[in-house]
């Protein structure tokens, strides 16, 4: 069940550039290059390219004040330190003696250029990080100070994703951006000034290879120190020491459309959550998958640890639920589900219903949902930045852009709308907690998964993965 997760993800794009260095500065030696082979290609290395494929490369380039770590917690980068005036101004104290890949001094005016430009980009999505930041200005001292136009309590996480450069897409980050062959490779260079870790390899090379029967051969030849995309089948062929399989953001799930007649009724979404083995998911997964019973992921803020464990009872499988009369359903499922959505069926089925499975390309999916016109649906969510708002503002808030099953509690939104403004960390979280539990109790939808990623690491190479998937070259040793 190779790339089962549906993954909702932000894909921000802009007009690329390039500054080369050349492919012929240093030998291509093992000594000094890191070669990591993806199995989708780059579609902007600009600062502005922030999905997840597009952002494993830049982010050894660009820099932002802040960063996460390798668990999602928040970590100085550009800025040393940081604090709230008030509940809208946050004042940052800079990081000194940083330099740009051009040999230019980092300083307070390039952050203020640096949102400025983000602003200006006429980019859509990357208007959904500094749409809450009403003005840059500097303070002294080395000092910026950025208000909101009201609370924001994740402008942390967002300022991640908000990348300090110079025009040429110059960054001040622990490698140089070298040649871009689209659809081929991108090399890097280790910045020799670079304020922090110095790398360990001197080169890197991001290499995309389409075919995974060249993929894994290219590994077993020892061409290859990182793999991402492993497939299953050549995970289950390998030494212990050659594979991680690691979690992270992403859960799986079926949602009901809870204004449809048959679903109102909660028996019936009781009913198929009893027909549903998380034994069996796991299996129709090569155990590579991990069975969920919450809608966000452990590591994701807001996992509420003391929502329990459902408890399959194959003896309280439901047959035959409506006696001789058949009920109608339909299911839509991406075809990279194609497994999961024949198990499903088969046990549907055996309550009574007459499915129809209707594999639907992405955007369809979306377009059904968001127009409430289906039924009952089959997808994941990602929590890019960690936080479990996201989730609960999108599916669970009764004006939610994918509360395609019109679910509504006045409660939850009353909760979800403190969450929005909460500035205290901790009674944000219990804020979190409590919708999650109250979603979790009223059936929304039925948990079913995490999806893991898996990858292939070379036996003299150090590495470990992070939480959102990023493979960074700059956390790499051997």
């Amino acid at each position: 069940m190779r790339n089962i997760a549906f993954i909702i993800v932000v894909a921000i794009t802009l007009g690329a550039g390039w500054f080369y260095f050349g492919d012929s500065i240093l030998p291509n030696t093992k000594q000094n290059t890191l070669r990591i082979i993806m199995n989708t290609e780059a579609t902007d290395l600009s600062p502005y390219g922030l999905n997840l494929n597009n952002s494993t490369r830049i982010r050894n380039i660009y820099e932002g004040l802040v960063a996460f770590d390798r668990n999602l917690k928040i970590v100085p980068s550009l800025a040393v330190s940081w604090g709230n005036i008030s509940d809208t101004s946050w004042e940052f104290r800079l990081r000194e003696g940083v330099k740009f890949h051009d040999g230019s001094e980092f300083g307070a005016q390039n952050v203020v250029d640096a949102v400025e430009s983000a602003k200006e980009s006429g980019n859509s999505q990357i208007a959904s990080y500094i749409g809450s930041i009403q003005d840059v200005s500097i303070a002294g001292g080395n000092r910026v100070v950025i208000t909101t136009h009201s609370p924001d309590p994740l402008l942390l996480s967002k300022l991640t994703k908000i990348f300090i450069f110079r025009d040429g897409d110059i960054g001040t980050g622990p490698y140089e951006k070298g040649i871009w062959a689209r659809g081929d490779h991108l090399s890097l260079k280790a910045f020799n000034d670079y304020w922090g870790k110095k790398p360990v390899f001197e080169r890197v090379r991001y290499e995309v290879v389409n075919s995974r029967a060249e993929r894994e051969k290219k590994f077993q030849d020892g061409e290859i120190d990182i793999l991402v995309g492993l497939s299953e089948e050549q995970a289950m062929e390998l030494p212990d020491n050659q594979v991680i399989n690691s979690y992270g953001l992403e859960v799986n799930f079926l949602m009901f459309k809870l204004d449809d007649p048959l679903f109102e009724d909660r028996k019936i979404r009781e009913a198929i959550q009893s027909l549903i083995d998380p034994r069996r998911i796991e299996a129709i997964g090569n155990q590579f998958v991990r069975s969920s019973n919450q809608f966000v992921a452990p590591g994701v803020f807001g996992y509420n640890q003391n929502i329990p464990t459902y408890s399959y009872d194959e003896a309280k499988e439901v047959h035959d639920l409506f006696g001789n009369r058949l009920e109608r359903l339909s299911l839509d499922y991406l075809g990279s589900f194609e497994t999961l959505s024949q198990y499903l069926v088969v046990q549907l089925r055996k309550a009574g219903f007459s499915v129809k499975k209707n594999a639907v390309e992405p955007n369809g999916l979306l377009a059904k949902i968001s127009s409430n016109k289906s039924q009952l649906f089959l997808i994941g969510w990602r929590a890019e930045d960690g936080d479990a708002g996201g989730f609960f503002e999108s599916f669970a808030y009764s004006q939610g852009s994918l509360n395609g099953g019109r679910y509504k509690n006045e409660e939850v939104d009353v909760l979800i709308l403190k969450s929005r403004v909460e500035m205290d960390p901790q009674k944000r979280l219990s804020l979190l907690q409590e919708i999650n539990a109250k979603v979790t109790d009223d059936l929304i939808g039925l948990p079913l998964f995490e999806a893991s990623r898996l990858y292939g690491l070379k036996e003299d190479i150090k590495w470990e993965p992070r939480l959102d998937g990023q493979v960074l070259a700059v956390e790499v040793s051997n």
